[in-house]
């Protein structure tokens, strides 16, 4: 595959799963800490504990929210201009 962004679609390519990792880190730390089973959240749950956190929370949840996007971007741009051959096709 040619490159369509140079060091922009390195970056959206990393972004996604340092994004993930940290959203489940934090979600599990969370679980492992809150051993009730009625406190277990989903993703939203997930970034909501992110941006209750006392200091950087706002900060943390931005840093996601900009991975996210750019991983967003660089899928249009992968779905743009990727070539498939046809006998890869079938």
């Amino acid at each position: 595959m040619e490159s369509t962004g140079g060091s922009s679609t390195a970056a959206g390519s990393a972004s996604r799963p340092v994004g993930w990792s940290f959203i489940a880190g934090v979600f599990l730390v969370l679980a492992a800490l809150q051993t009730d089973e009625q406190e277990v959240r989903s993703l939203g749950g997930a970034l909501s504990a992110i941006l209750e956190q006392p200091f950087f929370g706002h900060f943390l949840l931005g840093v996601v929210a900009v991975g996210l996007v750019a991983y967003g971007l660089l899928m249009v741009a992968v779905a743009r201009y990727r070539r498939i051959a046809p006998h890869d096709a079938l």
